[in-house]
């Protein structure tokens, strides 16, 4: 029978205004259950396929898996190591000191997702908080319970430091009235019940920290096999066919670059063919080392591009194996002892 991973409910009442009761709430980890009203109201619809539809017409669980399920992103379990790393994310003042900006997502497949300058971050379910949410609802599934515990455990990476906790409150990612010292218990409860080192009964998708969008794209077209993810591939930054052409254009500037200084070049071979010996023999050996120098820079970033390749692609996955190795021994060894 699965578990709630903590054991204090959390009140997301406002608080009374004297201090002495405020604290009355949070309980220590083995007292008996207050029943709390954590302030969390279902929405009136949940999208499904293209449209719409009522959530009272449907199950309630629906909306708790839309809302924690990782399932685009469970199914390429197998190549996450290619677009992440196996480690914790960067807190939040950690994503502004990288000049990232934070940006709200709604989708549960694009939270800790980053491209460029921008991470997208999904904002903290209320729900999380009710104890008899988890019970009734999300410890029904073990696949929504292990969801539910690797979103927890993003947002104990996200929120280490009070600057971090006034971030996700500028940003609306945690409601206001959740203070440092509520949200510091509630997440040591939490992380109690959940082990740190080996992350079992953790979702595939948390066992690696931040996400990068471009490699989920290409991971999307190079293993799902079909035309509309070979056309958009994980998700489409901008549908707008300017910008398409303004990221490849770099390239096709290159390209027509070095095309241009082969032509030349070959057009000064076949002009010094009418002019004098002297200046014939000049043109000529200038005209075939600009060649040779074009072709040997265009080499040499290959050579660079590739080595670079497939040195971070050897220790990426070198690095995924030993960690996932060393978890796994963890694991067995739990196992073993009890």
């Amino acid at each position: 029978m699965l578990e709630a991973p903590f054991s204090r409910p959390i009140s997301l009442l406002s608080p009374p205004a004297t201090p002495v009761s405020s604290r009355e709430i949070i309980s220590s980890p083995f007292e008996k259950r207050p029943s709390i009203f954590t302030g969390h109201i279902m929405p009136a619809t949940i999208r499904r396929g293209t449209g719409l539809a009522r959530t009272r017409d449907n199950d309630p669980g629906a909306h708790y898996t839309a809302e924690l399920r990782t399932e685009r992103l469970d199914e390429i379990k197998e190549y996450l190591w290619l677009a992440g790393l196996p480690s914790c994310a960067r807190a939040l003042h950690r994503q502004r000191l990288l000049g990232r900006e934070i940006l709200i997502t709604e989708d549960s497949n694009e939270h800790l997702v980053w491209h460029k300058t921008r991470i997208f971050v999904k904002p903290f379910p209320t729900f999380l908080f009710d104890l008899d949410c988890w019970t009734q609802e999300i410890c029904r599934t073990r696949q929504l319970y292990e969801s539910g515990c690797g979103f927890l455990l993003s947002y104990a990476w996200l929120i280490r430091h009070e600057s971090d906790l006034r971030i996700a409150h500028e940003k609306a990612l945690l409601p206001n009235n959740i203070d440092w010292t509520t949200w510091t218990e509630f997440m040591d409860d939490f992380l109690a019940h959940v082990d740190l080192q080996s992350l079992s009964g953790i979702s595939p998708r948390f066992q690696y920290g931040e996400l990068r969008l471009s490699r989920l794209n290409k991971i999307y077209r190079m293993t799902r096999f079909n035309w509309r993810d070979f056309v958009r591939g994980y998700m489409s930054t901008s549908t707008w066919y300017g910008d398409f052409f303004s990221r490849k254009f770099a390239w096709m500037l290159a390209f027509f670059a070095f095309m241009s200084v082969a032509l030349s070049a070959m057009q000064v071979v076949l002009a010094a063919a009418r002019g004098g010996e002297a200046f014939s023999k000049a043109s000529y050996g200038f005209s075939i080392a600009s060649l040779f120098v074009a072709a040997a820079v265009a080499v040499l970033l290959l050579v660079v591009w590739v080595t670079l390749f497939v040195y971070h692609l050897v220790c990426a996955r070198m690095n995924n194996r030993q960690v996932m190795s060393e978890r796994r021994r963890l694991v067995n060894i739990r196992k073993d002892v009890a």
